[in-house]
């Protein structure tokens, strides 16, 4: 099985990549790929098409925009023998909204922002890192980021 991870751009200005790489290793898997990317507009909106189009929030492509348009991020294609790799990422990652994911997680340790404090400044939520929720955005993630 493989999954895709994205650790965003609020964790890379916040150097926060090597804790972030160091924490994913007591998730049972081997990371196959790794790559630092800046953010082409087309590959972003094509990751958040689905999301854009399902919140239907106006302006939510735009916040897609600033929050990630030409900025670094570190993409990654990892894999295991286990077939709960998606949900072992997920569950290591938590919460969504880092003000309210678990402490032993890595938004949890990590995160500083929280969905009230990004609605109240018009921007996304800064949750540092993305993984796939399923295998099938897995494989559409890791084709669109790593071939893009």
């Amino acid at each position: 099985m493989r999954t895709f991870v994205l650790i965003k751009p609020d964790a890379m200005k916040r150097k926060l990549d090597q804790v972030i790489l160091n924490e994913l290793k007591s998730v049972p898997c081997v990371v196959r790929r790794i790559k630092e990317v800046i953010v082409k507009e087309d590959v972003i909106l094509k990751h958040y098409h689905e999301v854009i189009v399902r919140l239907n929030i106006p302006g939510f492509k735009d916040m897609v925009l600033n929050e990630f348009k030409d900025e670094r991020v570190l993409i990654l294609e990892c894999e295991s023998k286990d077939n709960d790799l998606i949900q072992n990422v997920r569950h290591k990652i938590g919460a969504t909204d880092p003000s309210f994911a678990d402490s032993a997680s890595i938004r949890g340790r990590y995160g500083e922002d929280s969905l009230v404090l990004a609605k109240e400044a018009g921007r996304m939520i800064r949750n540092l890192i993305h993984a796939s929720d399923s295998v099938e955005a897995a494989e559409f993630e890791i084709d669109l980021w790593f071939n893009s």
